[in-house]
């Protein structure tokens, strides 16, 4: 392996607990899995057709297929390969794609001006690359701790580093309880090829739950609230 190159290391996200606990919907999507293509349509089919499905999972899930196919070209372009992708969707509508990319950050940097046309460059809070508008890359990207890359709309990398590094801090609902945090929610899910906790004052039935709605899907069906692991 080069060492202009960052090595195809398949890498996880590892711990999820910082996933923020105003995100309206946190997906994962198992790369591994040769069938979390298929998954995906089948997701986004039934958000459309499943009765009883949340709001949040029809607005932020109808046109996902298409969305992991187009970002998953892009990471072909860098030559990058993990495990695992994240999706979020914040509380103002950002689409926020998340991976982890174990590798040195001037090698990664430069692999990415590469094949994405984007420059890096130093600020305050952190690393930040953006697009060259002549290239068309829709993206910002946002490198973060504990090796993990955002993709965030061109722009906006600025203000969604502080959102994304804000504390993930629970609801409270009264007398000492809180309510699960997205990530806790997201990593207890038993295993499919696409596991999703939905969120979002106004869009679920309640306010505040002390249990976040969760999907899992599969090429041939989708699980609405599934039970978690024990």
């Amino acid at each position: 392996m080069s060492k202009e190159t960052c090595p195809e290391a398949h890498d996880v996200l590892g711990d999820l607990e910082w996933i923020p606990a105003d995100v309206r919907l946190a997906a994962l999507f198992d790369l591994g899995d040769p069938g979390v293509d298929d998954a995906a349509a089948e997701l986004a089919r039934a958000t459309a057709t499943t009765p009883g499905m949340p709001v949040v999972a029809a607005l932020g899930l109808g046109f996902v297929g298409t969305q992991l196919q187009i970002l998953r070209r892009h990471l072909a372009d860098a030559a990058l390969t993990p495990r695992e992708l994240l999706l979020l969707h914040g509380p103002g509508g950002d689409v926020v794609w998340v991976l982890r990319v174990r590798c040195d950050l001037g090698v990664l940097q430069a692999a990415l001006a590469r094949a994405w046309g984007v420059t890096s460059r130093a600020t305050a809070a952190g690393p930040i690359a953006e697009p060259d508008p002549a290239r068309g890359f829709p993206h910002d990207l946002v490198f973060l701790a504990d090796d993990r890359l955002a993709l965030v709309p061109a722009g906006a990398g600025g203000k969604l580093r502080r959102w994304l590094e804000g504390q993930a801090r629970p609801p409270e609902l009264g007398a000492g309880r809180r309510a699960e945090i997205p990530g806790e929610a997201l990593t207890r899910l038993e295993a499919a090829p696409i596991r999703v906790v939905l969120g979002g004052r106004g869009l679920l039935a309640g306010d505040a739950p002390a249990a976040p709605r969760t999907l899992r899907a599969w090429p041939d069906r989708v699980a609405l609230d599934a039970a978690p692991a024990g």
